[in-house]
């Protein structure tokens, strides 16, 4: 299996990569975002017990923090590693461009790379939030739907979390090496 996923992934270029990366994994997680999101939301109007509101409030800020890590891959990084995978493209070369160089590679790749720190951080407390599988109280079919949407969205987190971390990241890097871009 991994080395399917090796054979599947590394052949592929940057620009591609990201066009894959952002259409199978980061539009899979807004759709489950928003479906588990509606859920939460309907829960707030049921009146329920303390430990199920302080999970669907504690389900809505993850959501929250899960939609603001795929907004900033959306507006920053999927257009410069675009316009990243084009320089590469064309043999662009950094080190010529005398100081005019807008695009600051170094800061772009600290940041993502902060960003993935965070979806590391993000994962952890999806699973320390989780209702207990089996426990004495019996959760409304309202609830484990909910934890399930929640279940859904941590196996694709964590599916994203490791081809950005094995995969995506590297690339960029491969790519900043081959434009001259320092790092």
């Amino acid at each position: 299996m991994k080395r399917m996923l090796h054979e599947q992934y590394s052949m592929i270029g940057l620009a591609d990569f990201m066009e894959k990366l952002s259409e199978e994994c980061y539009s899979a997680l807004e759709k489950l975002c928003e479906s588990a999101n509606m859920q939460a939301d309907k829960l707030d109007g049921l009146e329920s017990q303390q430990t199920t509101s302080q999970y669907t409030t504690l389900c809505s800020k993850l959501i929250a923090e899960i939609r603001q890590c795929l907004k900033t891959r959306r507006d920053i990084y999927i257009p410069y590693i675009q316009e990243l995978a084009e320089k590469a493209t064309k043999e662009h070369n950094c080190s010529n461009c005398s100081g005019t160089c807008k695009v600051n590679h170094d800061m772009q790749l600290l940041e993502l790379k902060a960003s993935h720190n965070n979806i590391k951080s993000i994962l952890y407390r999806l699973q320390m939030v989780s209702l207990p599988l089996y426990s004495e109280t019996i959760y409304p079919d309202a609830y484990r739907i909910l934890r399930n949407q929640m279940a859904l969205i941590e196996n694709n987190l964590t599916e994203l979390f490791f081809l950005e971390e094995h995969y995506l990241i590297p690339k960029v890097v491969e790519a900043q090496k081959k434009i001259n871009a320092g790092s």
